[in-house]
């Protein structure tokens, strides 16, 4: 690059910018130290320190990490050096304080382009509290290290130019884990990225990589990831919707982007499945949650427990379609049973010894029925839910009695997520063209309301689809064991009751 063509606005605040070693595999913190020759304004009079620094406001030194205003001390023998103390040294200092106190000033560090041995440097607001001694312009310098400088300014620092047009600077957060989907091209450099990501974010204590993707070696939807830098532990604790949840996270699906989803889900439904029937449960919806995983089952049930919505949720680990079958069948026999059909909730009360509260003025609990019906399914694998739909065909047969015109009771809403073309107006026929198949019946798109939830690619979207399961399959009769889809493939799906 020519020097003559930089602007001396670029070359100073380069000044600034750590050094460079793009030869660095292994993270050398010492390697990044500076000092910056500059100059600063002591002022004399402490009274005055408000005014002055508003007054060196265009001029001060900002840089993240820099203390506008820093206490300073400056020798009994009157030379120009300025050292800095630091809070923790004025404690060590103790009775000796006093000592030296006369001594102690305040200084503003001032930007490089403010020399303190050239008057035409110096603002004129400036040179005017110079002139009446409140202020004294000395040399001083910015020592810059490892800490002062953060993730991007590092990283720039180290990776080769020619990688420096797209620098892995994007990470999901999950609890404590940072997890990266580095491309190929920075894979002999994801230790060292790791590490500076590890530094830089104080809530991050372990930094993982995935190296395949979701679903390519497990059919419940983890990945193979490696732990780059940090702790080796893969058990999170993160919050969603006023809920714990607490997984192990090489073994457990969790997306933090479709938190969203999850809170529109819930809000729409009143319920959901793992992150949607948790949230659901603290609103005292009875909810049903299915998941093939083991881990996943094991999780919910304890996140069940942590959260204390167990009079509410109820977690299975079945099979997709022999869940949708068996819970419709099971939650009416519950519904019926005169001993389990119903949940009380007593009233908080806050009790005082002094002004207890009689016992025929303590509120009575209040009675949850459990439903007979489903009001809502959730299908939220969206590589293979659709699949699934099959499962709804003659699902109410011989329980025609317990929906419309019969009672007010309608047939449950289905939400099926699914992926399909990035374009809503190109991929709703489809949508609608192979929901059709699965369910033997024509779904129309008056029928249905499509959700964009998120673009996972460059050429696929996730999305929503939200019906009413149609009379014709919820009672239709059905001959043999299946009608269409694929009864070795697995599935999340979410019963939610009102």
């Amino acid at each position: 690059m020519d020097s003559s063509n930089v602007h001396p606005e670029d070359e100073m605040s380069r000044l600034f910018l750590p050094p460079i070693n793009r030869g660095m595999r292994v993270l050398d913190r010492s390697f990044f130290r500076k000092t910056i020759p500059t100059s600063g304004a002591v002022v004399n009079d402490p009274a005055k320190v408000s005014i002055i620094k508003k007054a060196c406001e265009p001029d001060m030194l900002k840089l993240k990490g820099v203390i506008p205003v820093k206490t300073e001390i400056s020798p009994v023998d009157g030379t120009e050096k300025i050292m800095s103390i630091t809070k923790e040294e004025k404690a060590l200092m103790g009775g000796r304080l006093g000592e030296v106190e006369q001594g102690i000033k305040k200084l503003i560090p001032l930007h490089p382009r403010v020399k303190h041995n050239d008057m035409s440097t110096i603002p004129r607001s400036l040179k005017e509290f110079i002139d009446s001694k409140d202020v004294s312009l000395v040399p001083y310098e910015l020592k810059l290290e490892y800490k002062d400088w953060d993730y991007h300014q590092i990283i720039t620092s180290i990776l080769p130019e020619e990688l420096l047009d797209e620098v892995p600077s994007g990470f999901t957060l999950f609890g404590h884990i940072a997890h990266l989907n580095l491309r190929e091209h920075y894979l002999p450099y994801k230790h060292i990225i790791a590490q500076v990501i590890l530094d830089k974010n104080v809530s991050c204590k372990t930094v993982v990589n995935k190296t395949e993707e979701v679903g390519m070696t497990s059919e419940f939807r983890v990945f193979d990831m490696e732990i780059l830098a940090g702790e080796p532990n893969t058990v999170v604790e993160l919050s969603e919707q006023s809920c714990i949840f607490k997984f192990d996270f090489a073994k457990v699906y969790w997306n933090s982007r479709l938190s969203t989803e999850h809170r529109r889900i819930t809000e729409k439904c009143d319920g959901g499945g793992g992150p949607f029937a948790i949230p659901a449960g603290k609103r005292k919806t009875f909810v049903w949650a299915n998941d093939l995983n083991p881990e996943s089952y094991k999780s919910m049930v304890e996140n069940i427990q942590r959260n204390k919505v167990g009079d509410f949720v109820k977690a299975f680990n079945e099979d997709g379609r022999d869940f949708i079958r068996n819970s419709v069948k099971d939650l009416y026999k519950l519904s019926q049973s005169e001993s389990w059909n119903r949940v009380l909730v007593s009233p908080k009360i806050k009790m005082s010894r002094s002004n207890p509260i009689p016992p025929e003025q303590v509120p009575l609990p209040t009675v949850y029925y459990i439903p007979p019906t489903f009001s809502h399914f959730v299908m939220n694998l969206p590589a293979t839910a659709v699949e699934f739909l099959d499962a709804f065909i003659g699902v109410y047969n011989g329980m025609e009695e317990l929906f419309e015109p019969h009672t007010s009771t309608r047939l449950p809403q289905i939400h099926l997520h699914i992926f399909d073309k990035p374009k809503l107006e190109d991929a709703s026929p489809s949508i609608c063209q192979r929901i059709s198949q699965y369910l033997n019946y024509p779904i129309k798109s008056e029928d249905i309301e499509i959700t964009d939830v998120r673009l996972v690619a460059p050429k696929k979207r996730m999305y929503c689809a939200t019906f009413r399961l149609p009379p014709e399959v919820a009672f239709a009769k059905v001959e043999g064991k299946r009608v269409g889809g694929n009864w070795k493939a697995s599935l999340d799906a979410r019963a939610w009751l009102s």
